[in-house]
């Protein structure tokens, strides 16, 4: 199966209207996502840091806090079977809202609009439903414990990256 028709089956992921779980497994394609988030992440950090070094410490810590954070929730339900098509539907998501985030983060640091921080802030929350939903259809939980364990998610991997950052730095 080529990428892009993997893609279109993890996409509507984004749209909440998919399961996670019975998504095609493909260790290429999340490679592929896997190198695509690296390449956003560390463009976005360092548009915000502006050093190089640092972004690539924070975005490869980030991306270990990823994979660990959803091994060891995977770990813990025994469905360690299935983390390629769960990090591959986290990923898939993450760029696709990273697609609309880009511009936007652009268009803030251009002119500092009230309107962009309310479009950055209505992506950022797009993405903390998306993770919720695709945490909900793999640990098959209810929307507040998934929602939790969302924030859990962004609270271990960016705030943990971060931590860790300025701790190496």
């Amino acid at each position: 199966m080529s990428p892009i028709e993997i893609l279109k089956q993890y996409l509507p992921l984004c749209w909440l209207k998919q399961n996670p779980l019975k998504l095609t497994r493909s260790m290429s394609f999340f490679k592929q996502n896997l190198l695509i988030y690296f390449i956003v992440e560390y463009f976005m950090q360092t548009n915000m840091t502006d050093d190089p070094f640092e972004s690539f410490t924070e975005v490869t810590l980030q991306i270990f806090l990823t994979l660990m954070f959803i091994s060891f929730i995977l770990r813990i339900n025994n469905m360690l079977y299935a983390f390629i098509e769960v990090t591959s539907s986290i990923l898939v998501c993450a760029n696709a809202v990273s697609f609309f985030i880009i511009p936007v983060l652009i268009w803030l640091t251009v002119n500092e609009d009230i309107l962009s921080y309310y479009c950055l802030a209505l992506l950022l929350i797009w993405e903390f439903i998306v993770m919720a939903y695709i945490l909900k259809k793999t640990l098959a939980i209810n929307s507040s414990a998934s929602l939790a364990l969302s924030a859990l998610y962004y609270i271990i991997t960016y705030l943990g990256a971060f931590s860790l950052g300025q701790i190496l730095m």
